[in-house]
């Protein structure tokens, strides 16, 4: 079945634009310079999004932001309605310290069991709740597990919503040592758009973090998820513009 999951995911990316549909930034879409004196870092800057799902967690998330701004990485959250209604403050720190928070939905309910319609409710109560957070409705929705039918999936095009998988998973959830990830670290080979998923309710995400950002081949920075949904999505409007 998860063969299956990976074609219809690959099908998917190929037909699809990205401002609907991302599992990969693509490349050759502009990638802002991380300011610095010319010459003094040789390592060849590899953009990514680093993204973390099922928070805010009370003690992993404020020391995942602390190691975010030590290192001048934006990241994207995929959040849950219940965690932030339990921690407004975390996500209004989130969005000061420049980061993206998407709808992760209000509970993480079980894919298999849970209708389109249960779906698309819970995504319109996290919005509601996000939105009275920060001021801002996310346009960027993970589903759970990354599941969806086809019902699901248009309900969120509909409301206009970006739909965001990955490429890149470490499988953190499934860790019970600091030394798996640190291993993953250090076997990670980066590709420029590559969208990894780690999870802010585990402690292990804050360690992948620091290990990325000190990476002595390569110079690791994550941009906002955003940044490839709105590139693609400028693109698409030159080309219409440039064969009208």
């Amino acid at each position: 079945m998860n063969q299956i999951r990976q074609l219809i995911k690959r099908s998917l990316t190929a037909v699809l634009p990205q401002r609907l549909f991302l599992v990969h930034g693509a490349p050759g879409q502009q990638v802002p310079i991380k300011p610095g004196a010319p010459g003094t870092d040789l390592r060849p800057q590899i953009p990514i999004a680093l993204t973390f799902d099922d928070g805010p967690h009370p003690e992993y998330t404020p020391r995942l932001l602390d190691v975010l701004k030590h290192y001048q990485q934006q990241a994207t959250f995929f959040v849950l309605g219940t965690q932030a209604l339990l921690y407004p403050e975390i996500i209004q720190r989130m969005v000061q310290e420049g980061h993206e928070v998407g709808n992760h939905t209000l509970t993480h309910s079980e894919p298999s069991q849970t209708s389109a319609k249960q779906f698309l409710e819970e995504i319109s109560q996290t919005d509601q709740v996000l939105s009275e957070i920060t001021g801002i409705v996310p346009r960027l929705v993970r589903p759970p597990q990354g599941k969806l039918t086809l019902g699901k999936m248009l309900g969120l095009w509909r409301q206009q919503k970006s739909i965001v998988l990955w490429d890149t998973d470490p499988r953190d959830y499934k860790m019970t040592d600091s030394e798996e990830i640190q291993q993953w670290c250090r076997e990670y080979q980066p590709t420029a758009g590559n969208v990894c998923l780690l999870h802010d309710n585990k402690p292990y995400a804050i360690e992948a973090v620091r290990r990325l950002s000190e990476n002595r081949q390569y110079d690791i920075r994550s941009l906002g998820v955003s940044h490839w949904v709105t590139s693609a999505a400028k693109q698409t409007q030159f080309n219409h513009r440039a064969y009208a």
